[in-house]
């Protein structure tokens, strides 16, 4: 079964990408299936559980796939062998860590595991002008489920 990220809002699941959600129900009607639901992001994380939520649910995801079909690849290197790999979200996460990360005081370097909730709110402002401008993504596409749209 795929995976589908969402936010809970009200006690009510709100999926980022529904009509992928209502694509799969469609092919599978009138089957059973199992779903195991996991949250993303820490409750007691100075940042909070919608930045997190969107930077791993939709940003990550979508930035790797855009990565991958753009034909960027990742170099692995191991004694004398060299291989190149397709980006996945934790490859995905370090670049975007490399490229996005200068949020700190004075635009100093920081991980995304440390930021507060402000510099967290830059990183991924980061991150968004990196989609945009770079991979040239559909920026209306990935602000539409930014739940910190005044910051």
């Amino acid at each position: 079964m795929p995976n589908y990220q969402g936010l809970i809002v009200d006690c009510d699941l709100n999926y980022t990408r529904p009509d992928l959600l209502e694509k799969w129900a469609k092919k599978n009607d009138g089957l059973f299936f199992n779903a195991k639901l996991t949250i993303l992001g820490k409750v007691k994380d100075p940042k909070t559980a919608q930045e997190l939520g969107y930077y791993w649910g939709l940003l990550v995801p979508e930035i790797c796939k855009e990565l991958n079909r753009q034909g960027h690849t990742i170099t692995i290197c191991f004694n004398k062998l060299t291989k190149e790999v397709p980006y996945d979200k934790y490859t995905t996460h370090e670049l975007l860590t490399e490229l996005c990360g200068y949020v700190g005081e004075d635009g100093e370097h920081q991980r995304l595991s440390i930021d507060d909730k402000y510099d967290a709110v830059r990183y991924i402002d980061n991150v968004l002008d990196f989609a945009v401008i770079d991979l040239g993504m559909n920026e209306e596409n990935l602000k539409a489920w930014r739940m910190d749209k005044d910051g």
